[in-house]
């Protein structure tokens, strides 16, 4: 039976190819909206089993659920980039509206009218949503009673955290930079403590950031140019260390090495993904560092293979570590790698991983095709940094949002990238990436 052309399918079809990644279809002013949500839900089946072009045992989609928003059934589809099949996955849903005699619309979600003037520039953390209402005070309905506004301000952002209690409210001066409401809240009530130097290094020019705590509550409040920011959620920890603020721009020396790193990872995530999180911090660093051994170019005079000079290049630099460092580093690059296949639904691209005799991982092609290519005294230092050159971009972009993140995540949210390593080859790992830096 031919297709009938529907009027809005080249517009949802853009759509689709825009986002397809995050694509949310919404079915607006049905008679039925139950009837609307299950033709979705149908359609949701249907494209999940579409099989993947580079994965033919997965489904296309990594995530395709329909979620009911105020009444209004969502299609919502992460499809990995896949441009090539909106047109398809457009079809099979007007397909099933159609079949399921469904009246309403089909259109991109439309986002909430929030209920402020929304200044981009005050947008300056991941996992949020925007409020839709705020309470009499004109203010997030989680900030305490007598909460300090600040004076001849417009309030330019509303939020709340997706998957918690946190709510952030954000101004902007109408006369200049803010003075005098840093003591406004001292006045509150509010502690203030340091944040670490990295937080505020590289950013916004003259941004100044402290934690805030009062009476068991508490987040952080930021200044830059003529915006105040100020994050709150009803349980916090006090400050390690109450500092007295002076609303100058941070100009502390930004450090660097293991001690930073886990200033960084103590402050930004609980407790139990300290271990993990500063190791990723290592790898990432260090796979930065050895990537230019990679990258360079052998001498016009060197006839010998990339393989031979790659390994040549990291012997000096990874020899500083022992045999079992060594392995242990491998064996923890790839597990994290597998993990984050496992947890995207994917394969880990271009690995056979395998574990040998005492249990840790490598990559059985690789070391093939390595073995063949070098003498056995470079063959492990070769395998632990081309490992951990090709896993330290891939580790470290898959915890980066944790620095753009109002308050601390919960464990659950990066605790599967670390699934079946123990803190001894967390530690390991992480003192061999410092001491490869020759931190």
């Amino acid at each position: 039976m031919a297709r009938v052309p529907h009027p809005d399918e080249p517009a949802l079809v853009a759509y689709v190819a825009e986002h397809t990644s995050a694509t949310a279809l919404a079915v607006y002013d049905a008679t039925d909206p139950d009837a609307a949500g299950d033709a979705l839900r149908a359609a949701a089946a249907e494209i999940c089993e579409i099989r993947h072009p580079d994965e033919p045992e997965d489904p296309l989609p990594n995530w395709c659920t329909v979620l009911d928003e105020d009444g209004v059934p969502v299609l919502h589809l992460d499809m990995k980039d896949e441009v090539a099949y909106s047109a398809l996955v457009v079809r099979i849903v007007l397909d099933r509206l159609a079949a399921a005699g469904v009246d309403g619309r089909l259109e991109p979600r439309r986002e909430p009218t929030p209920a402020f003037p929304y200044d981009a520039q005050a947008d300056m953390y991941t996992g949020m949503e925007s409020l839709t209402e705020l309470d009499a005070r004109g203010l997030p309905p989680g900030f305490p009673d007598g909460f300090p506004v600040p004076a001849d301000a417009t309030l330019v952002l509303a939020q709340r955290v997706r998957d918690g209690n946190a709510e952030h409210a954000a101004w902007r001066s109408s006369t200049g930079p803010f003075t005098g409401y840093l003591q406004r809240l001292r006045d509150f009530g509010c502690a203030f403590g340091a944040v670490p130097r990295l937080l505020t290094a590289g950013g916004t020019p003259g941004l100044v950031r402290y934690a805030l705590w009062r009476d068991g509550a508490g987040g952080s409040v930021t200044l830059f140019n003529w915006y105040v920011s100020v994050v709150w959620q009803p349980e916090a920890e006090p400050p390690a260390s109450e500092v007295e603020p002076d609303g100058a721009p941070d100009k502390r020396p930004v450090p660097t090495g293991p001690a930073a790193a886990r200033e960084l990872a103590e402050f930004l995530v609980p407790e139990e993904l300290v271990p993990g999180i500063e190791a990723v911090m290592a790898m990432t660093t260090a796979a930065h560092a050895l990537d230019r051994f990679v990258k360079a170019p052998p001498d016009a005079a060197d006839r010998r293979g990339k393989a031979v000079v790659v390994a040549s290049r990291f012997a000096p630099v990874l020899g500083r570590l022992s045999a079992q460092q060594l392995t242990i580093l491998r064996h923890t690059c790839l597990m994290m790698v597998g993990n984050l296949a496992s947890h995207r639904r994917t394969r880990p691209g271009g690995m056979t991983l395998v574990p040998d005799e005492d249990g840790h991982l490598y990559d059985a092609d690789f070391r093939e095709h390595a073995q063949g290519a070098l003498e056995p005294d470079l063959l492990a230092t070769f395998e632990a940094g081309v490992t951990l050159v090709h896993s330290g971009q891939m580790v470290g972009e898959a915890v980066t949002g944790i620095r753009s993140e109002p308050i601390r995540p919960p464990a659950h949210r990066y605790a599967w990238l670390f699934a079946g390593l123990d803190d001894g080859q967390l530690a390991t790992t992480r003192d061999a990436c410092w001491r490869i830096l020759g931190s």
